[in-house]
């Protein structure tokens, strides 16, 4: 796991989350968004704020959201196993991650049900899959600051269609599960 400074947010964060919705070059610059990004999330300002976070988080934003979407794909491997044409393999391909389809129909979570995420899922759209994805981190970890982390990761517009979703069916360890198979498929590669 590795450390983020909270002298540092304003590289972390997505530049979706800073107060111009660019990225903030100068030390000035970075030290107006990085103020800007505590009084968005105090919760950051705390001594736990500078948690570890987890290796998929680390990873270059395209990297980590591929890691969400493919943790959002096994959550629902069961229904992408009805998913055989060449046009919907392609599609799929294409959309949310390249490559991972085969493995995840194969994956023994297919032969369960599907977790309940929410009814509104499109598992064919990459800001669906992206946001279920992250659902599922945030309920992976318990700690509030970790979730600042991790939202601000990804662009504002994910973590926003995020709240729509749900992970109530799953327990954090299924969870936390998911996310690491994902990452092991996602191999950290982006698309």
């Amino acid at each position: 796991m590795t450390r983020v400074s909270i002298l540092a947010l304003s590289r972390w964060a997505h530049h979706s989350w800073l107060p111009r919705g660019e990225r903030a070059r100068s030390e000035r610059a970075q030290a107006d968004a990085n103020a800007s990004l505590l009084e968005l999330m105090p919760q950051l300002a705390s001594a736990r704020a500078i948690a570890a976070v987890p290796q998929f988080a680390v990873l270059p934003r395209p990297a980590c959201a591929k890691v969400m979407r493919v943790a959002a794909s096994l959550a629902h491997a069961h229904s992408l196993r009805k998913v055989v044409s060449a046009t919907a393999r392609e599609s799929f391909a294409s959309r949310v991650a390249p490559h991972v389809l085969r493995a995840i129909q194969s994956d023994a979570r297919a032969k369960g049900c599907d977790a309940g995420i929410g009814p509104m899922l499109d598992v064919f759209d990459r800001m669906d899959m992206t946001a279920a994805g992250l659902r599922i981190a945030l309920h992976a970890h318990a700690d509030p600051a970790l979730h600042a982390l991790i939202e601000l990761r990804l662009p504002r517009a994910v973590a926003q269609r995020a709240s729509h979703f749900r992970a109530d069916d799953l327990s954090p360890q299924t969870a936390s599960g998911l996310l690491d198979a994902a990452y092991v498929l996602g191999g950290g590669q982006p698309c």
